[in-house]
Order: C-alpha cells, then sequence, then structure tokens
C-alpha cells in the first residue's frame, strides 16, 4: 500500500478513545503494570486492528487532566464499535474499569470528519 492508500485506509477505520483514572486502592506501580497486561489481551482480540495506550500528564497547572491514561483502539474491518463496546474483551474489561472506580469514558473519532491537510 502507498502512502495515499493507508492514508485513506486509516481515515476508514474508526478509533476508539478510552480515557480512564488510576484506582486509589492500587499503588501507581501496581496500576501500571496491570493497565499494560490488560491491554496486551485487548491488542489480539476479536474487532481489533491496533491498540496503543499512553499515560496522561496535565499540560500546565491552570490545565489539570481529568484522567490518567488513554488507549487508543483502531477497529478492524468488518467490526463495529458498537459491537466492540457491548460484548467481547474490551467490554469486560470496560466493566473492569467502572468496577475498580477507574471512571473510563469512550469516544469515537471519525477519521471522515477530521479535517485534512491542504494537497
Amino acid at each position: 500500500m502507498g502512502t495515499a492508500e493507508l492514508r485513506r485506509h486509516a481515515d476508514g477505520v474508526p478509533r476508539l478513545l478510552v480515557f480512564w483514572t488510576r484506582p486509589y486502592h492500587l499503588t501507581r506501580v501496581e496500576a501500571d503494570a496491570w493497565v499494560r497486561s490488560e491491554v496486551s489481551l485487548l491488542e489480539g482480540a476479536a474487532g481489533v486492528e491496533h491498540a496503543r495506550v499512553d499515560e496522561l500528564h496535565p499540560a500546565s497547572v491552570e490545565h489539570p487532566a481529568p484522567w490518567h491514561w488513554m488507549l487508543e483502539i483502531h477497529i478492524a474491518d468488518g467490526a463495529t464499535v458498537a459491537r466492540c463496546v457491548h460484548r467481547g474483551p474490551l467490554a469486560d474489561w470496560l466493566r473492569d474499569l467502572r468496577l475498580l472506580g477507574m471512571r473510563p469514558t469512550v469516544v469515537v473519532v471519525a477519521g471522515d470528519a477530521a479535517p485534512r491537510e491542504a494537497a
């Protein structure tokens, strides 16, 4: 695939962003290890083309970060966002985050709606 074809493919792949906070009952090291272990299981799940987790930090004191982590998931061809969020490993993990009080928030980034660079 050439660069233009890859860009068109990426633009057409729905992306999910999941944001959450650390649980207060685990140490930072314990929480971080658990998150990375869980995300590694999601990477091979049905419907997931790619998963990437990043730790978030406040930009400044005036702009605190409401979440500690962000997970970006590219949905595989043939899968739907609804199916990934409501059934399967991602849905189970989101329920775990809620049960642990980590306040997950899930949003969809529509590639076709994003501003494009001038040609």
